[in-house]
């Protein structure tokens, strides 16, 4: 292959750059998981660091012994840095001259942010929930040192699904791995190997929605005396094609969600080929 192609109507936004959540219930895995990563180079965003680091407005409830942060604030100060992130990673392309190869040859290569933390699907729209047994959850809050009372709300909320149900509100695609019976070393293994696939494949769709924009837009620059075209000539043909197109004035897109039902995959050890990802 040769060198990435830099579309004329989306230099900023190519190659795509996704952002992912890695989320679940507290003890589940996702804070030693994501170490795991992050010591093999993957980019990952602590949202619980990231709230001190920025001093993300928070307040304190004492009755069920948490901090209840202003997710409002939280989530305008992710997208900030997620577009810092976007904008060193497509200098990089640029001034290495990187390949479509060279994605996966490298974590630092790889388009890709983890956000880690149990609100991280409030700020994504594909998320990878931990699931773990809650007779296994209880072990391990137990040895966190949690109080009896978290340790039942936790237990409870993943008896019940609370993560998975909020991720069907706010996320087009779910993940889920059970890490019952897998050590964090298995866990990781699961995750990067999901993580490349779910990139190959958000990248192709991507390709071939910019390679429909450009020969669109192209085509009715050619029929306008001026060299410009109709940016709603434009949309009205990708729409055509199936693309969601958003205006100013539309509803957040949470109403779409719950239109268009969210995929859920679950990871099934030995099983599961994440290269063959469909819809």
């Amino acid at each position: 292959m040769g060198s990435l192609k830099w579309y004329n109507m989306t230099d900023i936004l190519f190659p795509p750059f996704l952002t992912i959540a890695l989320t679940g219930t507290p003890g589940t895995g996702k804070t030693e998981v994501s170490k795991q990563l992050e010591s093999e180079g993957y980019r990952i965003l602590h949202i619980t660091e990231f709230i001190r680091r920025y001093n993300i407005p928070s307040e304190r409830d004492d009755e069920r012994d948490c901090d209840v942060v202003d997710m409002d604030a939280l989530e305008e100060a992710v997208f900030e840095y997620q577009q810092q992130i976007r904008r060193e990673f497509n200098q990089k392309v640029f001034l290495e001259n990187l390949k479509l190869e060279d994605l996966h040859k490298s974590p630092e290569f790889l388009p890709v942010l983890l956000v880690e933390s149990h609100l991280a699907h409030y700020l994504c729209d594909l998320s990878v929930v931990l699931r773990t047994h809650p007779n296994t959850l209880k072990e391990r809050l137990n040895e966190r040192g949690y109080s009896d009372k978290k340790i039942m709300e936790n237990i409870l909320a993943e008896s019940i699904d609370v993560v998975l149900c909020d991720c069907f509100d706010y996320c087009r695609r779910i993940y889920e791995i059970n890490t019952t019976e897998m050590d964090i070393e298995k866990t990781a293994g699961c995750l990067k190997e999901l993580i490349h696939a779910l990139y190959d494949d958000e990248f192709n769709i991507y390709s071939a929605l910019m390679e429909k924009m450009n020969v669109t837009a192209e085509s009715i620059a050619v029929r306008t005396f001026s060299g410009c075209f109709p940016i709603s000539d434009v949309l009205d043909t990708l729409e055509d094609d199936g693309a969601v197109v958003y205006e100013d004035g539309d509803d957040d897109v949470g109403d779409y969600m719950e239109e268009k039902n969210p995929i859920l995959m679950k990871y099934v050890p030995g099983q599961n080929d994440w290269s063959e990802l469909v819809d």
